[in-house]
């Protein structure tokens, strides 16, 4: 069975999370607290991840580490097949999309990245550089609206223009379904709160504190 090294209210760990539920995929897990007690930094943990990041996935006494990298890992691995092959969260048989889920990907990074350390900061005390780090979430929370909008409009009302959803979708849900905990208004994106919608009614969409399924 896999195990999931992880923690509750780490945003990154939820990715994952998040995609095991859609994938109904059994796995264990193991809390490592970032918050207060730093678990993360004990050399114990660091022989697992040496940068000492969330989330780690042991899957066969492999260790895989980054989200992203563990998206892709679990879509491949578990993924129901569509006729002709196609994989329902990564399209392998289309070189484009497939080039769009990872430039997303990359978006998504971009995005975590502004959004996490803000609401590190509102829930922890963590340092961060608060006023870039909500610039830059602005600026890409407005692409992102501006292209949901446009997907949602052709009939295609996923991040990479596709009738289903990637892990491109589930890698970019989780800084916008975090936004008020981070101080972040998500008023002005409209679009982002119907896509949002459409995720948290899949099968098994999974839940965490603040984030909960659509009724």
């Amino acid at each position: 069975m896999l195990k999931l090294y992880d923690d509750e209210l780490c945003g990154e760990s939820y990715k994952v999370r998040l995609m095991l539920g859609l994938l109904d995929v059994p796995y264990e897990r193991a809390r490592i607290e970032l918050y207060p007690s730093r678990q993360n930094e004990t050399r114990r943990f660091l022989a697992m991840s040496p940068l000492g990041t969330l989330p780690v996935l042991d899957t066969d006494g492999a260790l895989l580490h980054d989200a992203h990298a563990i998206l892709v890992y679990l879509a491949r691995r578990y993924g129901d097949a569509e006729p002709g092959g196609q994989l329902h969260w990564l399209p392998l048989n289309d070189p484009l999309q497939l080039a769009q889920v990872h430039t997303w990907l990359g978006f998504a990074t971009q995005l975590s990245d502004a959004v996490f350390p803000m609401r590190a900061q509102v829930l922890h005390g963590a340092p961060t550089h608060n006023d870039a780090c909500r610039v830059e979430a602005k600026k890409l929370l407005r692409i992102l609206d501006e292209t949901c909008w446009f997907n949602e409009a052709a009939g295609t009302p996923f991040v990479c223009a596709t009738s289903a959803p990637t892990v491109a979708d589930i890698a970019c849900f989780v800084p916008v379904a975090l936004l008020d905990e981070a101080e972040i208004e998500s008023i002005d994106y409209p679009a982002l709160r119907r896509w949002s919608m459409r995720l948290k009614r899949l099968k098994g969409f999974t839940t965490m504190a603040g984030v909960y399924a659509a009724v």
